[in-house]
């Protein structure tokens, strides 16, 4: 059985005694925070990823959190369960789409052995889970597990990389956590993070039996904060406005230069990478 060094107690934890856990970063309206921003670029980029013949709209998040992504999902029609290990994310998260009036269902359990039959989902997902395992195959073969045939499997993680993106505003967040010292909500258990880029990945999605694998850079903004780690705490409402008009013409120039999605970019260089593979 893999070593999860980013343990369950740890992110329970952090889903109880953290003020941002309870924010879900999903919104019909314009992004008015970084989070916000980043989630709505998930969202299109991971409906740049879809199939043209995936078969149906089922789809699984793992590591639900509180479920900001499965958020669009749900908004937009599609049938979805979330997944975690905490029981306190998992109550985030009800309480967050019951809330919206969203609809999905929600199971507390361990993403190494899913309650879930073989081939019942079209899409399988998560966000900032895979970094946590020392070792990897386990937790990817049982995702795929679950894939319908032609099903998506799209893992989307955040390793430890000091040299990206983030590396020349370090000394902003510094600055900010000098003038917005961290309080007692706002503190958080470490946790394990791999420093893998996606090689050993798509090794393992390939011993899984996935086929059309792909990988990319992705999200390549610095994350301002006084605590960028996770759970994300975000800054004063007017300065989160200001940074995400600022990060939007950033985007827009990386789009007219490149023609391509500008929520993509090198490995290393972005907070994290994706990895994406097709059952066969």
């Amino acid at each position: 059985m893999p070593e999860y060094r980013g343990d369950g107690d740890s992110f329970e934890r952090n889903w109880n005694s953290t003020e941002e856990a309870h924010y879900l970063h999903w919104t019909r309206r314009e992004p008015e925070n970084q989070i916000q921003l980043a989630f709505r670029q998930h969202w299109s980029t991971f409906q740049e990823l879809l199939p043209a013949n995936l078969a149906g709209k089922r789809v699984l998040e793992v590591g639900c959190g509180r479920g900001s992504l499965s958020a669009y999902f749900a908004d937009a029609g599609w049938d979805c369960t979330l997944l975690d290990i905490s029981p306190a994310a998992i109550n985030l998260a009800r309480a967050a789409f019951e809330a919206q009036g969203l609809n999905a269902r929600f199971e507390v359990g361990d993403c190494l052995d899913m309650p879930f039959e073989t081939g019942g989902y079209d899409l399988v997902f998560s966000i900032g889970l895979l970094e946590h395992f020392e070792e990897i195959e386990d937790a990817i073969a049982e995702q795929v597990r679950i894939l319908a045939p032609n099903g998506l499997f799209i893992g989307y993680v955040v390793p430890h990389i000091p040299e990206n993106v983030q590396k020349e505003y370090a000394w902003v967040c510094d600055i900010l956590r000098a003038i917005l010292p961290l309080t007692s909500a706002q503190t958080k258990t470490p946790l394990y993070r791999s420093d893998q880029l996606s090689p050993p990945y798509l090794a393992a999605m390939g011993a899984a039996g996935l086929k059309n694998v792909g990988a990319s850079g992705t999200y390549p903004l610095p994350m301002i904060s006084n605590s960028p780690d996770f759970p994300f705490t975000l800054l004063p409402s007017d300065a989160e406005r200001v940074l995400v008009k600022h990060f939007e013409l950033i985007l827009e120039k990386r789009h007219q230069q490149t023609g391509k999605n500008p929520w993509l970019c090198p490995e290393g260089d972005g907070q994290a990478f994706l990895v994406w593979g097709q059952k066969t």
